[in-house]
């Protein structure tokens, strides 16, 4: 008898588990669907943010789909925090480590209960990426359904522009009115924020593995398209479970290979560096953040969208989403990858391309606005970037490795050599960037941030200070071994491995150090010492000095989650996981 014939895996737990069956009657389950092939429909619904507040309904969309072809479908729920509501606070610790607990509640659900695949629903920073981990944890069949965008908000305004607009505000710079006006109206509807943040990017990244339907990456919440997708979702799990097509046949090399292009093509958030190798390596398939830099290097940006580019998340679903995109860069992708659909890659591109209402029934609604779709998605021949905004930088400062989104700093800023002003926490760098306490030329060195020794929380109100800020955005960078929000701009490099409570050489950076950035030749480096330029062996000579003297600040979190995170989390190269 072959695989495909085995009793399926809830029929044989019911073989040996004679309680479970009277539990599920006691839900009001039938004789009849004890039998069903059984499909957990986990979703992040939750009230944290708007972008899954809206999944009541979907989840009861999967659930007919599942129904429809003869499944029985059992909703779970762990929801996430939002990143855009903790920034800036002690929340903000919470956020990265939120990823992997969320992954291992879906791991308990999908594998501690008789289920036969899954159906998980998200749409944001961290949920994405967590139920992607579980879905190549639990080799389960399963299909990633994306939670959506929202829609676009009056005057354009998008939520992450309210830092800047705070700031100013406390300066004295702009009315108290200004920014009420902004809150009230930049988040009109449900779904991901509008902008190619790490939850729109993250959805992307899930349709470009292959996990879920073409197309179904940041539909905007409010179409019953939507609800259309979600049903979908919910039959097509029940024809992968009965073809036995697992994940890991799906998440191959290549399929992480073509993410990667996608995500460089979009100009995608910088957090997928932290999350595609861990994702990556409960496969078997090792990916590291050197993937990264040699494929965006040959991969032009072609979406046109914020918060660098000029247009909503929403109208580049209306520009045709991801399949337009992989259409333009068909030479580059794998196009032989299997997909949830049960063909490859290449044969769902065909079929779009043949169905005469694919882009047409999205492309209507850019004739409301009189947007040609050249202008959001642009041709290969005319890119908004001619390679991906992803570079990996090393030096003596960043051993390990450190990234930067090239296509978002201004060209000036690819070269820079500057003093060091360090700063041992977050709050710190905030307070002196808003009273304008930075010298144009200066680097901010913003340290004891990274996974073990905070949670690695964002430095977006930071980074949004000093990207506003038109003569600072054009001098003056930050160096952090923390992160950033997706929305990020401006000069500012993260990610610098090993972090300073590990001893990497960020903790040695003392003030008026002069640090090297040289985005061409992929360097980060400490080249001089009170503002002086030092030989290399000098230099070495000095760090070595000091890290004689140099102790491990005591641990900040002492007990609960994060005190786990600091003892076991990995370093920011291999994803920053617990696992």
């Amino acid at each position: 008898m072959g695989q495909a014939e085995q009793p399926l895996r809830s029929q044989r737990l019911r073989m040996v588990n004679h309680q479970g069956d009277a539990l599920r009657l006691g839900m009001n389950w039938t004789e009849e669907d004890l039998a069903k092939p059984q499909v957990l429909v986990d979703s992040a619904y939750g009230m944290g943010h708007p972008g899954t507040f809206h999944f009541r309904r979907l989840e009861e969309e999967v659930s007919n789909g599942v129904y429809e072809a003869g499944g029985k479908p059992g909703v779970f729920t762990v929801s996430d925090i939002c990143d855009g509501v903790v920034q800036a606070t002690d929340g903000m610790s919470y956020s990265l480590i939120s990823r992997d607990i969320m992954a291992a509640m879906v791991e308990i659900h999908a594998l501690g209960h008789p289920h036969d695949g899954m159906v998980l629903i998200s749409g944001n920073d961290k949920s994405v990426p967590a139920h992607l981990l579980a879905i190549a944890r639990c080799n389960l069949p399963a299909i990633h359904l994306p939670g959506g965008t929202q829609l676009n908000a009056p005057d354009y305004v998008t939520s992450n522009k309210l830092w800047a607009m705070g700031a100013a505000v406390e300066r004295g710079e702009l009315p108290q009115h200004d920014l009420e006006s902004a809150q009230r109206g930049a988040c009109p509807t449900c779904g991901a924020c509008q902008f190619m943040g790490s939850a729109s990017t993250g959805q992307v990244l899930a349709e470009a593995l292959g996990l879920a339907l073409p197309g179904s990456a940041l539909v905007p919440a409010p179409l019953t398209k939507l609800l259309r997708y979600a049903r979908a979702t919910g039959k097509q799990l029940v024809s992968l479970i009965q073809q036995d097509l697992r994940p890991r046949a799906i998440m191959t090399r290549e399929a992480f290979e073509n993410a990667i292009v996608m995500h460089a093509a979009v100009g995608g958030s910088t957090n997928a560096l932290l999350h595609i190798p861990p994702i990556a390596r409960e496969t078997g398939v090792e990916v590291t953040i050197d993937d990264f830099d040699r494929i965006h290097r040959r991969v032009p940006v072609l979406a046109n969208v914020k918060t660098t580019g000029r247009y909503p998340v929403e109208y580049f679903w209306y520009a045709g989403g991801v399949p337009a995109v992989m259409l333009e860069l068909r030479d580059l992708l794998h196009l032989d990858c299997l997909t949830v659909t049960g063909k490859t890659l290449g044969e769902n591109l065909q079929e779009i391309e043949q169905n005469p209402f694919f882009f047409s029934e999205r492309r209507g609604y850019l004739n409301n606005f009189n947007i040609d779709k050249d202008e959001i998605i642009r041709p290969r021949s005319d890119p908004f970037a001619t390679d991906g905004g992803i570079a990996i930088l090393y030096g003596n400062l960043a051993p390990g490795g450190a990234m930067i989104k090239t296509f978002s700093v201004p060209k000036e800023m690819h070269i820079h050599t500057g003093r060091a002003r360090v700063f041992e926490h977050e709050p710190d760098a905030i307070h002196a960037l808003v009273r304008r306490e930075l010298t144009p030329g200066d680097v901010m060195v913003i340290r004891y941030e990274g996974p073990r020794a905070n949670g690695m929380p964002e430095m977006y109100f930071a980074a949004a200070i000093l990207s506003s800020d038109r003569v600072l955005n054009t001098t003056t960078a930050i160096v952090t071994d923390g992160r950033y929000s997706g929305a990020m701009r401006g000069p500012c490099i993260g990610h610098v491995a090993p972090e300073a409570i590990d001893g990497g050489p960020i903790a040695l950076v003392a003030e008026d150090d002069l640090i090297e950035i040289n985005v061409p030749e992929r360097r980060l480096a400490i080249v001089g010492t009170q503002g002086e330029q030092r030989t290399a062996d000098q230099v070495e000579a000095i760090l070595a000095e000091r890290r004689r003297d140099w102790k491990p600040p005591q641990p900040r979190h002492g007990s609960g989650i994060l005190s786990l995170y600091s003892r076991v989390a990995r370093g920011a190269s291999e994803g920053a996981s617990i696992t």
